[in-house]
């Protein structure tokens, strides 16, 4: 396939209509459709459904459409590559930070970064392990800063651990659960979790350290803010890491539970693929963030 027809594939796919494709690329649309047409009878393959609203990618052209977006992030990586490694540090490094990391990391990693690559963008989103590691093998991000991968999810990425931490249950200040300090209290409480239902929710690692299963999670979101607002108001629980612990009880009228969580440690990692090489930027960016962690941790 054409590097045109590839740039062609991932244009229509992004903007989700021949018309906003035509005029992203400057061309007219009689021309996008039959170059469209072009490249699925060349490959045998009718890549998206036609409709007035739009375009929507068929089942047997997802594959394609995956492949050529992969592609061009890789040919807009390597621009930026040389470009960089000329002196004209220019481009974008995007990175997917779990709570912990925007909090406590990313603040000073973005003023150090920018002070000394100003032309570079730093696009920063929120994300949970294990879909925040499918951004890596897509190549849509550059990095994940968060809990580290496990044996499952680490396949083809590289993660450098950067701070361990501690866990608390936290609930609200007025619930009580704030009196509950056995195991038993706990197993008919409501609990939430913050990330995807593929996460397993870490409070059952308590539980089964004290020989019970633990609940199923009653509630699960991907806002951190979601779940701080439902403990200040409800007796649900929730399991945060430790590091944050304090910045979260000073700004919301939660408290943690006089649990012991001893057992309970989580790793922060620095993670990548191997497969995409980085650039000097991003090379740079990893640098500081290795440097940010070792100060949280006090290392």
């Amino acid at each position: 396939m054409k590097t045109q027809y590839v740039e062609l594939v991932d244009a229509i796919a992004t903007l989700g209509s021949l018309a906003a494709a035509a005029k992203a690329l400057n061309k007219s649309q009689p021309a996008i459709t039959k170059a469209l047409q072009k490249v699925e009878g060349e490959l045998g393959v009718v890549l998206f459904h036609r409709g007035p609203g739009g375009v929507v990618p068929t089942l047997e052209g997802q594959p394609v459409i995956e492949r050529c977006q992969r592609i061009r992030r890789d040919l807009k990586k390597l621009t930026e590559d040389i470009a960089q490694s000329r002196g004209d540090y220019t481009g974008s490094i995007s990175v997917v930070v779990s709570p912990l990391a925007a909090l406590k990391i990313v603040p000073q990693v973005a003023r150090r970064f920018q002070n000394r690559f100003p032309g570079i963008e730093l696009r920063i989103t929120g994300g949970h392990a294990p879909q925040a590691f499918r951004g890596l093998r897509s190549g849509e991000a550059d990095f994940v800063i968060g809990p580290a991968p496990d044996d499952v999810s680490r396949a083809g990425l590289h993660a450098e651990v950067l701070l361990s931490t501690s866990i608390a249950f936290l609930a609200g200040s007025r619930s009580p659960l704030q009196e509950m300090t056995r195991p038993e209290d706990l197993l008919d409480a409501r609990w939430a979790v913050i990330g995807p239902s593929s996460r397993p929710p870490l409070y059952k690692e308590f539980f089964r350290h004290h020989g019970h299963e633990g609940p199923e999670p009653s509630i699960r979101s991907d806002s951190i803010l979601s779940i701080l607002a439902i403990l200040e108001c409800s007796d649900v629980v929730c399991s945060f890491p430790s590091l944050i612990a304090d910045d979260v009880t000073k700004r919301w009228d939660v408290s943690a539970l006089p649990v012991d969580l001893s057992m309970l440690r989580v790793d922060i990692a620095l993670t990548w693929t191997r497969e995409r090489l980085l650039t000097p930027a991003a090379l740079a960016f990893a640098d500081i963030v290795r440097e940010e962690g070792r100060a949280v941790s006090g290392i």
